[in-house]
């Protein structure tokens, strides 16, 4: 398994699965957030120094995309 590397300490460490943790970039809070709603934060897969307790960042998450009810398989669609 690929090792992180702490860039604070240079500890070196093989991320596990329980400590893994999403974490976000900063975004708007309070009022702006609600007249600003289109505004997306980014998500990342994270986990903490073993040494230091420094937060390192894994790679960058991206969203589910969630196609709706409607959309028929395409194995539905040939079978009629």
């Amino acid at each position: 398994m690929k090792k992180l590397k702490c860039k604070i300490c240079d500890c070196e460490f093989v991320p596990e699965k329980k400590e893994h943790y999403i974490a976000r970039t900063d975004g708007k809070t309070g009022v702006v957030s609600m007249f600003q709603s289109n505004d997306e934060t980014g998500l990342f897969d994270a986990f903490d120094c073993p040494q230091c307790g420094c937060q390192v960042i894994a790679r960058e998450r991206k969203r589910t995309l969630y196609m709706g009810e409607n959309i028929k398989e395409e194995t539905e669609e040939s079978e009629e």
